[in-house]
């Protein structure tokens, strides 16, 4: 074995031949699959679609039974008992005709009757490239929850991971599809996602369209009791899962050349500010606290088997890939160290991160008279976090891909080197980007492709009744099938099984537990630095007081949550409705309706739309900026008439370039308080870097920003490059997906506000309450 660019090259006789065919790819057999070449639209299943469309009574349960007894009825009522594996039958009328026909969900509480099967496929390492593909070996299943469905009956298996709340079933109509941006008249198709990495002549792969969706209409709930004696220690496994597990990160980045314990040791250099860098404040790290995390975060734990198969072996060693081994604390939640074969050391043990590490959001607050409460919420996301670890560096070590030569797109071609550490350490904190850290023509499906699409880190606190995951369509089936693949650029590896799945996935169902005091919290805040508290209270009430006795008991605050209610059923309920408490119907909104501020990332582009977010949590949220790119910096703008009105002075802040406006010293808790975001006001901007040759990095870091279409020079700021979104809004499309023509954007991301300036502060007080 030998080192080539960016990996590794095969070298005989080191492996026997038979574990070298196994173990070693040095090449990519072939291409990820094209949708635009495989996918055709099924004409019959849309026909199918259309007739069961036509007819949209409102769903309802006359009667339900368990293992074929009858438990209630709508005319004698009862409380049915559910245990897992039990055969649920539901009769009735109005079901429609079905998941796949319709777009449809059953909830039990926050778990979803999973409606689609989940398979899992063998992955392995093309090495020359480091980029993981899947063959077309199914390894594991997760087999779905329904088993018939028609328009009087349902069948369904109860999960595993079930723990109880109200039965409620769903009704969407699939009314159409979405028109291609590429084949106008033509409805756009995508490809399966759980398919969508297997390389393979022969596999068939499946393809749906991007359905658009009717209104929600649902059954009245059912209150269930479920008797799951395994569900604590499901959660349990799940949890360790979310805090305890590193994803194969840490090995991944140790091949590219990443000093973890050099970062955490404070003996990392800060290459864009200078001196050594601290954890906390460039990347948002938390450090670990007893009592502020579980256990698991800070204990030993021992995972048999690992959630998911590393697809490295020992290359350079004769240890072969460790399947199991033990993790533990680095002190800071969410990063990890975990037992594993590099390929170049052998075994040993490397530090990654986890869910908490972006899904963790460190508050304090008051949650009775002198009690105060600090913890790490798992699921909200941490408004902190950012990429800049990637740009940190050692004396001996840099991530692989920051510095390197390479090619350039279609409009700035060129194989010239670049340096991407000052783009990548002004990207928006809370969000992440799929795919600048790749190279141009590693071939991996996230190749850099110098389109700037910072996504926000989702709040996933109450996530599990979506069915179509991260922006993708309904063949992408919810939470569930999204981790089935772990996301590459980052150096994640490997499906992870259905065992660890499950238990990842009943955990998330419990991250709504402090969903109250979190509400309470943050409308408190919010009503002080408003100067509404009073007023609306009646009194001079303490945080701890407000929080203990909750925000329905207090008339002011209600009457105002009313009214914002009634302007939200106007004006957001069209797509933030459904009868599941998610706040939203899913609807899946093409790229020219709904706009993007940055270019939009690889997903929306593949479905060429973006799904209607689902709300919750919102004060914290929006720490972290908010829609799908997070440029909206609080709520308050977000819904703002003026924020959609062209000319008036917030548009203008926004969307159109000018001077920086400068922000007052300080400012309230809601608006982010990261120093180096911007903020409201200000136009996204990165800085120049002063050269002398085109040999320094100041030249090399310019050139990388200005390859990006959308960073142009202004005559008022010699100093930066600015965001230009009235360019890239009339512009994107033919150069970046390939259309014939600009798609057309409108004139602000997420066209939808409030109907006038009187009505915000209203809405956004009811919006706090979601």
């Amino acid at each position: 074995m030998v080192a080539g660019r960016g990996g590794w090259r095969c070298k005989t006789p080191l492996l026997s031949l038979p574990l070298l065919l196994s173990a070693c790819i040095t090449e990519l057999p072939g291409e990820f699959p094209h949708q635009e070449e495989l996918c055709r639209t099924d004409t019959a299943r849309e026909q199918q679609r259309a007739a069961s469309a036509a007819n949209f009574p409102a769903p309802q349960i006359t009667a339900l039974s368990v293992n074929g007894n009858t438990a209630w009825t709508a005319g004698a009522g009862g409380v049915p008992l559910l245990t897992p594996g039990d055969e649920v039958t539901l009769t009735g009328s109005g079901f429609g005709a079905g998941t796949d026909i319709d777009f449809s969900k059953i909830m039990i509480g926050n778990t979803r009757i999973l409606e689609t099967d989940l398979k899992m496929f063998q992955q392995l390492l093309a090495i020359n490239d480091q980029v993981n593909f899947e063959t077309d070996e199914q390894i594991d299943s997760w087999p779905k929850n329904i088993l018939s469905w028609n328009d009087s009956e349902i069948r369904f298996r109860v999960p595993d991971h079930v723990s109880g709340g109200a039965l409620i079933v769903q009704i969407q109509k699939r009314t159409g599809a979405n028109e291609s941006l590429l084949n106008p008249g033509q409805p756009h198709n995508v490809i399966d996602a759980q398919t969508s990495r297997i390389i393979s002549d022969t596999f068939q792969h499946e393809c749906d369209v991007v359905s658009q969706l009717s209104d929600v209409k649902a059954t009245s709930p059912i209150a269930v009791q479920v008797n799951n004696p395994g569900f604590e220690q499901l959660v349990e496994k799940g949890r360790q899962a979310f805090w305890s597990y590193d994803y194969n990160i840490g090995v991944a980045h140790s091949v590219r050349k990443l000093d973890w314990d050099a970062i955490f040791s404070y003996k990392a250099n800060d290459p864009i500010a200078g001196g050594k860098a601290d954890p906390v404040k460039l990347f948002g790290a938390i450090k670990n606290v007893r009592g502020q995390v579980p256990d698991e975060a800070i204990d030993d734990v021992y995972f048999a088997p690992y959630p998911m198969a590393t697809p490295i072996p020992g290359f350079l060693t004769t240890e072969p890939a460790k399947l199991q081994g033990n993790t533990k604390d680095t002190g800071w939640a969410g990063y990890r160290y975990a037992e594993a074969s590099e390929p170049y050391k052998g075994n040993g043990s490397w530090i990654g991160f986890n869910c908490a590490s972006c899904h963790g959001y460190q508050i304090r607050y008051e949650q009775a008279p002198g009690q105060t409460v600090t913890k790490v919420i798992p699921g909200l996301p941490n408004p902190g976090w950012s990429m800049k670890w990637t740009v940190l560096q050692t004396l001996t070590n840099t991530f692989e891909g920051i510095y390197a030569k390479e090619e350039g797109p279609s409009w700035a071609s060129g194989n010239k080197d670049i340096a991407k550490d000052m783009l990548i350490y002004h990207m928006p904190a809370g969000t992440g980007e799929h795919n600048m850290v790749r190279m141009v023509g590693e071939g991996s499906h996230t190749d850099n492709d110098y389109q700037f699409s910072p996504i926000a880190i989702p709040n996933v606190t109450n996530y599990m009744a979506i069915r179509r995951s991260l922006s993708h369509t309904e063949s992408y089936v919810g939470f569930e099938g999204s981790y089935i693949h772990s996301e590459e650029p980052d150096g994640a590896q490997g499906n992870m099984s259905k065992e660890w799945l499950e238990a990842l996935t009943a955990y998330m169902t419990t991250l709504d537990a402090n969903d109250d005091d979190l509400r309470n919290v943050g409308l408190y805040r919010w009503l002080k630095y408003r100067n509404k508290l009073q007023p609306q209270t009646g009194a001079a009430v303490s945080e701890g007081e407000f929080v203990q006795q909750g925000w329905q008991q207090y008339a002011g605050v209600s009457a105002a949550v009313n009214r914002g209610k009634a302007t939200y059923e106007r004006d957001c309920s069209s797509c933030h409705a459904d009868a599941l408490g998610a706040h939203t119907n899913e609807k899946m909104l093409r790229l020219d309706e709904v706009g993007r501020f940055f270019t939009p990332t690889i997903y929306q582009k593949e479905n060429q739309s973006i799904r209607v977010s689902f709300l919750r949590d919102l004060y914290w949220t929006q720490h972290r900026g908010l829609l799908s790119d997070g440029h909206v910096r609080n709520l308050e703008d977000l819904v703002s008439p003026d924020r959609c009105s062209p000319g008036t002075a917030l548009y203008n802040n926004y969307y159109t370039l000018h001077a920086p406006v400068r922000p007052a010293a300080g400012g309230p808790d809601h608006v982010l308080p990261y120093p180096d975001l911007n903020r409201k006001g200000d136009v996204f901007r990165v800085p120049k870097s002063k050269y002398i040759t085109k040999l320094d990095r100041g030249y090399k870091r310019n050139l990388f920003i200005e390859r990006h279409k959308y960073f142009v020079e202004v005559p008022w700021d010699k100093n930066h490059y600015y965001w230009d979104y009235q360019k890239m809004r009339s512009e994107y499309g033919p150069a970046e997906m390939g259309t014939g023509k600009p798609i057309g954007m409108p004139d602000a991301p997420h066209p939808w506000c409030a109907g006038n300036n009187a009505e915000v502060d209203d809405l956004v007080q009811y919006l706090l309450t979601l």
